[in-house]
């Protein structure tokens, strides 16, 4: 340590004094102006309690609303499953043979015409 030049550390700088001047400080309207704030501060916050309370109640019929749209979509996929099983019976299947057997009795009868037709030269 002895080969280093000494830098001048905290101990070697200068103290600088700081006056600080108050003056005259007028308590009254300093608590009258805080006074002033705390009322703004105090309107604001029962502002924020009555959105607060509006969200709620807004968040509330949310709540309500989806409950009754998911019991909705559970009698509508109710009814949807009932017609799915429906329609994998064999309902259609009766009436596609049905219909087949009308047009061939159709078709069978037409034939049975014109040929009672020409037999009987008509």
């Amino acid at each position: 340590m002895a080969g280093y030049p000494s830098r001048g550390g905290l101990s070697s700088r200068q103290q600088d004094q700081v006056a600080i001047n108050v003056g005259k400080f007028d308590f009254d309207s300093e608590v009258e102006g805080l006074r002033g704030h705390v009322k703004k501060i105090k309107q604001l916050s029962l502002a924020i309690e009555d959105e607060r309370k509006q969200q709620g109640e807004l968040i509330n019929s949310l709540e309500d609303t989806m409950e009754r749209a998911k019991l909705v979509m559970r009698r509508a996929m109710g009814r949807l499953n009932i017609a799915a099983k429906q329609a994998r019976s064999n309902h259609m299947l009766y009436l596609v043979l049905f219909a087949l057997a009308m047009f061939t009795a159709l078709y069978v009868l037409g034939k049975m015409y014109r040929i009672g037709r020409a037999v009987l030269g008509g």
